[in-house]
């Protein structure tokens, strides 16, 4: 078995590092040292597998966590990564820091890669680790100056955020360790975020992702490599490490299968970086189940801390990632008390793996930025950037950067736009099939209506899901859920080729997804119009479920595959067997030929609406969809009746982009996202309620192209922009 796991990690290891060291010897340590000397980093130490023990605490138990640590000779600062991907892996990413004067520590998580203990996924044990090693144990390193900051995309940016509400901090609120982080595409809400769409299972991205920590979990520890060259003691410590992960693999199938979780509870909640932020949530966080930290260091209970408005943060985003909404919440929510020249904000037109990397920005991706950000705010070289123009966002339509004072941009320069939904019918495109394809289901969108567009005469648009028939797979949703996978061909060509072959993906092209589904089309536009935040969607709607033996039907098949499996209740299979309605949303930038360009999307399930207690046909008073912390539904759903009439209020999440003049602008409304979204496969049909006291309308922010120079400005290049402006 032994013999097994190590010829296992010994080609994991070669792979990853491309040979730079080999291990079949215990002489593995000094040829990674000679391979790093002979890079010019003479004076750089390897600790490969470096022991940090974190004691036990009022959410978890005591565990051995396991690093990897490339050191100076001399004293400097120190960033750390805090990874569940295999930090032999991950460290890769980040390697050009330590030619740039740093430290490097890459730490593997609990119940991951080398260290012991139960995995938790963000849950309280992770929060307080990381902030115990980053105010314990990096500070007693001989080779660190006590500063230390943290980086990392995804998984690695949660990580910062969480750490960051659990660091010591001196009476002034400066923290007395953590001096910046650089988190890349982040999120705030699990349960919104990226778990539950408005009430409905995230049924791509989480089973991929689940499916990718168990495979990193069944390679073999990095620990058999030993703390000081391979030796008996190590190897069967490595061998227990490498049995308890292996023991846990089914630990995120009850995850996803624990109906409690279709619901937003602590679950959720306490693996969010939002229970952080400044603003506290309106009835406050309590999470009794997580009392005090029980250590000398910390006197914290879960929730009761925030992020150090004094912690200077550089996030990025992109406006095709699953963490888009997240990324900007944090950006505005969790930063909201930081000196504009103590935050950042770089948002691409990135999917995830895109921003992870910050794929065509080379300052990002060669580690220019954030060593630069790290030597301003952890060394204190006066190099202020990013300061009169805290953010640079990537205009869709426009296709070009540009600069703003914050994020939203000033209401000195938006205004609020709607548009209101018709019940007459869109007018055709030459040239395109969709405009005789969708005619019957294709209506106005307009900013203004008259008699005609409300009148009795005209029947209410329908929509009709059957679950023969699901929509979402020919979209941008299934490349943007698998993480941007698909669209590394087309992004690659650019990079690569300089060459634009978008208009070849079909991710690029709704009409084929819209083709069945109920939508609303503006008339071409008189100018440019540029959107910058979150659109709300508002609507009445009346749902008849058809067939009612094909429902039957459905619910018999998935009660006998639930008994089979021997579930009384269940995630999944109920979130399938239920009378409820999938609201997906999407807008849609509609070229003069036809061609129609996903730009956003917003998903809300009939029962998680937001609904008044007092009236649950009518949305709760003063709801705002871009409110984060509104959860009253989401904890108490709410299942719709046959055939009354309900108010939706949709959050369509924030996007930066210009439809251009002779572009139209197309809402397009359908009951499924598969398989992003796990379906309702029960049929019905809706329609939507328009007349002259119920009103269906789209709001959006809309910019001002004016005072250029003074609010905000155009960047023909984002890498030089980056690396070479100054304030």
């Amino acid at each position: 078995m032994k013999k097994i796991a190590l010829i296992c990690f010994l080609f994991f290891f070669v792979l990853f590092t491309g040979g730079y060291c080999d291990v079949s010897s215990e002489t593995s340590f000094d040829k990674l040292q000679e391979k790093i000397q002979s890079l010019g980093l003479s004076d750089l130490n390897v600790d490969l597998n470096l022991k940090i023990p974190v004691p036990a605490n009022s959410s978890g138990e005591a565990v051995e966590l396991w690093a990897t640590a490339i050191t100076h000779a001399q004293p400097c600062p120190t960033i750390v990564i805090s990874t569940p991907y295999r930090r032999e892996v991950m460290m890769m990413l980040y390697l050009g820091l330590v030619t740039k004067g740093y430290n490097l520590v890459g730490v593997d998580i609990r119940g991951t890669g080398s260290s012991n203990g139960e995995w938790e996924s963000f849950g309280p044990s992770e929060h307080y680790d990381n902030a115990w090693i980053i105010d314990n144990f990096i500070p007693s390193m001989p080779s660190c100056d006590g500063r230390v900051g943290m980086i990392g995309p995804s998984y690695m940016a949660i990580s910062q955020l969480l750490a960051a509400g659990q660091i010591q901090t001196d009476e002034n609120g400066e923290p007395i360790h953590l001096k910046a982080l650089f988190p890349l595409v982040s999120k705030s809400d699990a349960y919104k975020d990226i778990v539950m769409h408005g009430g409905s299972v995230n049924a791509e991205f989480i089973p991929l992702w689940l499916g990718l920590v168990d495979i990193l979990s069944v390679f073999p520890p990095l620990l058999y490599l030993g703390e000081n060259g391979i030796n008996l003691d190590d190897i069967q410590k490595a061998s227990q490490i490498w049995e308890e992960h292996l023991g846990q693999l089914d630990v995120p199938i009850h995850w996803v299968m624990d109906i409690a979780n279709a619901e937003k509870t602590d679950f959720y909640e306490t693996k969010s970086a939002m229970i952080y932020w400044p603003k506290d949530h309106p009835q406050g966080w309590d999470f009794p189940a997580f009392p005090e930290f029980n250590n000398d260091l910390y006197n914290s209970p879960l929730g009761k801390k925030q992020i150090s408005e004094k912690l200077p943060v550089f996030m990025t985003g992109g406006w095709f990632d699953i963490f888009t909404r997240g990324t900007i919440n944090n950006y505005m929510h969790g930063l909201k008390n930081h000196s504009i020249s103590d935050k950042a904000l770089v948002m691409g037109p990135w999917y995830h793996l895109g921003g992870s990397l910050g794929l065509g920005v080379n300052s990002i991706m060669d580690m220019s930025l954030p060593a630069r950000w790290f030597d301003w705010k952890i060394k204190g070289k006066n190099d202020p950037f990013m300061e009169e123009f805290s953010v640079l966002s990537y205009v869709l339509g426009k296709e070009k950067w540009k600069a703003l004072k914050n994020w939203p941009p000033s209401e000195e320069i938006t205004e609020n736009k709607t548009f209101y939904l018709s019940k007459r019918k869109a007018s055709f495109i030459f040239g395109d099939w969709f405009s005789a394809s969708n005619y019957s289901r294709n209506y106005k969108m307009k900013e203004s209506l008259n008699w005609t567009d409300t009148t009795w005469l005209l029947s209410n648009p329908l929509i009709e899901h059957s679950p023969l028939d699901l929509k979402g797979l020919i979209s941008r949703s299934s490349s943007r859920w698998l993480m941007g996978l698909p669209a590394l061909v087309s992004q690659a060509s650019k990079l690569v080729l300089n060459l634009d072959i978008d208009f070849l993906m079909p991710w690029e092209d709704e009409r084929i997804d819209e083709d069945g589904v109920l939508t609303f089309t503006t008339e071409p536009l008189d100018e440019d119009i540029e959107v910058a935040g979150p659109f709300k969607l508002s609507f009445y709607a009346k749902t008849d479920f058809k067939r009612p033996l094909s429902s039957l039907a459905v619910s018999a098949v998935l009660k006998d595959i639930k008994n089979a499996l021997g579930y009384d209740a269940n995630l999944l299979f109920d979130s399938m067997d239920r009378k409820d309605v999938q609201w997906i949303a999407e807008i849609n930038d509609v070229q003069p030929d036809g061609r129609a360009r996903n730009i956003t999307s917003g998903w809300l399930t009939a029962s998680h609406r937001p609904y008044d207690p007092n009236n649950v046909f009518e949305i709760a008073p003063g709801y705002d969809p871009a409110d984060p912390f509104y959860d009253y539904a989401d904890k108490n759903p709410n299942m719709i009746e046959e055939n009354k009439v309900y108010k939706y209020s949709m959050e369509i999440w924030p996007t930066h982009a210009v439809f251009k003049k002779g572009h139209r602008i197309r809402l397009s409304i359908s009951n499924s996202d598969f398989p992003h979204l796990l379906p309702i496969l029960h049929p019905s049909e809706s329609r939507i309620v328009i007349d002259s006291n119920r009103s269906a309308k789209l709001e959006f922010t809309k910019v001002k192209n004016e005072r250029q120079g003074e609010l905000w400005n155009w960047v023909d290049d984002a890498s030089a922009y980056l690396m070479e402006h100054s304030n």
